[in-house]
């Protein structure tokens, strides 16, 4: 109970941080203006984010099924697509979550066993992590310039930044990460220690994780995994288009604000409200957009892509039970026996 107790706190907690960025960005905006950007926007443009997304998940879908079909097992189109849309469902209330959540359900509806799915979903995670980054030194080296011009509008960064590196610190920070690092030897070693009595739930673990080794077109994994985030990137920019001050701003443009937002979004606050928003008007004043039309902006990209994510997640949630009507259980209890 105390653990469950913890979990629930913290949630609260990352919600209400969330909430408190959210109000402090939005404090003094009149809701009229954003109505107004509302009425104003060129609808055409979110329809085709909307397209986007649906090809992201589509894609999604297509590579997890390439990682299970490595490990020997099949599993119905229709069930991983949809458990990927209760994944991002899942994700805006309890950051995470959705992973465990979608791998719940494909067990049940597919009989595949959970333990080797959260393998094949740890490989995705590593995966989607490695593309970010490697787009992130891309797209830094490309924009500089621009990267300099945002630590020169914004020197109390710069002297953050100096401030951690200098050499004191940096004998802190590495004590401290000895330290990290002893203590994480020591929780690994004691949670093997454990795992020793479970060693068949281990070895599904394994198996998931080692799939990528086992895939017969990597090429193809590595394929999808990149047009998912130029999927991402497209779902983006289309809202640039569709909002007046934003539709002069080029690709470039869009893809330091992309990637500005998908560090962001590494924050554990639910959705990445308030953090998202304010990553993404900073970004855009660099641009020569006006704080108050960047927020404007952020707020309608944030609103119109996370309520297709409720609608259409909640939709998914409900077509799953209706067409796998007696074989998913939410348990994980359940989940865990197979």
């Amino acid at each position: 109970m105390s653990k469950q107790f913890f979990n629930i706190l913290k949630y609260i907690l990352f919600l209400a941080l969330g909430g408190f960025i959210f109000w402090f960005i939005y404090r003094k905006q009149d809701p009229r203006q954003i109505i107004g950007a509302f009425r104003e926007v060129n609808y055409f443009w979110i329809f085709m984010s909307l397209v986007f997304s649906v090809l992201s998940i589509v894609s999604r879908a297509v590579r997890w099924q390439l990682l299970i079909k490595s490990i020997g097992h099949k599993t119905r189109f229709v069930n991983v697509f949809l458990s990927c849309y209760v994944l991002y469902l899942v994700n805006l209330f309890v950051p995470r979550a959705g992973e465990v959540a979608r791998c719940a359900l494909v067990s049940g509806s597919d009989n595949v066993p959970f333990a080797k799915l959260v393998g094949t979903m740890l490989v995705e995670r590593l995966a989607d992590f490695v593309m970010l980054v490697v787009l992130a030194v891309i797209i830094f080296t490309w924009n500089i310039s621009t990267i300099r011009m945002f630590f020169d509008t914004h020197p109390e960064m710069t002297q953050k930044i100096e401030a951690i590196l200098s050499t004191r610190n940096i004998i802190l920070i590495g004590i401290l990460g000895m330290l990290m690092l002893a203590g994480l030897v020591y929780l690994w070693r004691k949670r093997r220690a454990r795992a020793a009595k479970k060693e068949s739930l281990w070895s599904k673990l394994k198996e998931g994780i080692y799939s990528i080794a086992q895939l017969d077109n990597k090429w193809t994994f590595i394929g999808h995994t990149a047009f998912i985030y130029l999927m991402w990137l497209a779902m983006l920019y289309v809202v640039f288009l569709a909002y007046g001050p934003t539709a002069h701003l080029s690709i470039r443009t869009g893809m330091v604000t992309f990637l500005m937002g998908g560090l962001a979004m590494l924050a554990p606050i639910q959705g990445g409200i308030g953090p998202w928003h304010f990553m993404v008007y900073q970004t855009l004043f660099i641009y020569a957009i006006p704080i108050e039309q960047g927020k404007i902006f952020a707020f309608i990209a944030h609103t119109t892509t996370n309520l297709v994510y409720i609608v259409l997640g909640a939709i998914a949630l409900i077509v799953l039970f209706l067409i796998n009507s007696g074989k998913i259980s939410l348990s994980g209890k359940a989940a865990l026996k197979k």
